[in-house]
């Protein structure tokens, strides 16, 4: 739990961070176009009020280009020559006309075209240093930030370890104090349960019946709580051995035919053969012996039905009952420890609120999926996927 509780912090404040990065990483790089844009166009402009006040000739301006094209046709050419040739002027202009745009981009030029003295004024700019800055800027950008992000990820993983420090030794002492306090309880229990037989030898009345009956429960619940303080505690040494499910699961549930006919119910099996999977025999009885008597003591139906199904390399089982007191937004409750829908259906059955929670707890540590589908007050089906 405290390891999926880590894994959550740190998955949410990356992606925090991420966010955090994408939008500072845009604002940079938009900022350096707009200025880059906005130096281009501030260079064309210079062109054409140069051109209008001084004249072609004292126009120039470093990697720019001008082609005037008069009323009668005739040319005029000015241009860096280090930047551009007469040829690359021409093709340019011909492209520029073609687009249909008095304003543009062609690779890395600028262009303009303008009327000015009765003529037509092709105005070019080289942009090419610009674009290859801006080029190796982002390229710097994404890498620094790609770096940076790297190592808040360790620095993020390793604060996760000093957050979550008091709730795991707090967590670690109240498992310690439940372990404690069961065995010291145990023996108490132990003792009255013992008394309350030998009365019973002398006289026999409700009260007797009723503390042992109590007493049952609540070694049961002492029992069960040290179950969960130990699954917390650490992760059992699993045994993940080839295993015939069906033949495994098909045991499991045929030593609960006996119960079933007791409470005047009935156990409905539909069951691959041969369905064979690495898994730990001791948590697939565990689960499926919860599975299957949390069915018995809370099914409304006569019917207890029992399935299991290969999907793909998995192997699917569901237990199903009728219920009259599940609603379908408890489908994400119902694993929560002590949950219950019905206080009074627990006195009537005797459970003590944990079996569900330990069945989830034994899938987590084997990781496999469980989960309830409940039909409001009418079914519940819990599937369990190896």
């Amino acid at each position: 739990m405290l390891r999926a509780a880590r894994i959550k912090f740190v998955t949410i404040t990356m992606f925090i961070l991420l966010g955090v990065f994408i939008v500072m990483g845009s604002a940079i790089y938009g900022l350096t176009y707009n200025k880059s844009s906005l130096g281009t166009y501030k260079t064309l402009n210079d062109l054409y009020v140069k051109i209008s006040v001084e004249g072609m000739e004292e126009a120039h301006i470093p990697r720019s280009a001008i082609l005037f094209i008069s009323a009668s046709g005739g040319q005029e050419f000015v241009c860096d020559e280090s930047s551009f040739t007469r040829e690359q002027i021409d093709e340019l202009y011909l492209s520029a006309k073609k687009s249909g745009q008095s304003e543009g981009r062609i690779g890395d030029y600028f262009y303009r075209i303008a009327a000015n003295n009765g003529g037509t004024v092709f105005m070019v700019v080289d942009r090419s240093i610009e674009k290859a800055f801006e080029q190796q800027f982002t390229t710097f950008l994404i890498l620094v930030m790609t770096v940076s992000y790297i190592v808040l990820f360790f620095v993020v993983l390793g604060f996760s370890y000093l957050v979550m420090k008091p709730v795991q030794n707090a967590f670690l002492r109240q498992n310690e104090f439940i372990s404690d306090a069961g065995h010291e309880l145990k023996t108490p229990i132990a003792i009255i349960s013992a008394s309350a037989d030998a009365l019973s030898l002398e006289t026999n009345n409700e009260y007797l019946d009723n503390i042992r009956a109590q007493t049952r429960r609540m070694n049961s619940l002492i029992s069960d709580l040290m179950s969960l303080a130990k699954m917390d505690e650490t992760k059992a040494l699993l045994d993940n051995s080839e295993h015939n499910l069906s033949a495994l699961i098909g045991k499991c549930v045929l030593q609960f035919d006996a119960v079933a006919f007791e409470k005047n119910k009935e156990i409905v099996t539909d069951f691959e053969p041969d369905i064979t999977l690495p898994c730990d025999k001791t948590s697939v009885e565990k689960i499926v012996g919860i599975l299957v008597d949390n069915a018995l003591k809370y099914s409304d139906g006569k019917i207890i039905s029992c399935s299991l199904k290969k999907n793909g390399d998995k192997a699917i089982f569901s237990v199903y009952n009728e219920t009259a007191t599940l609603r379908a937004e408890s489908k994400n409750k119902i694993f929560e420890r002590f949950f219950r829908e019905d206080h009074s259906r627990n006195r009537e059955t005797g459970g003590s609120g944990l079996g569900l929670s330990i069945a989830k707890k034994i899938a987590d540590i084997n990781k496999w999926k469980i989960y309830a589908n409940i039909e409001d007050r009418k079914s519940v089906t819990f599937t369990v996927m190896f």
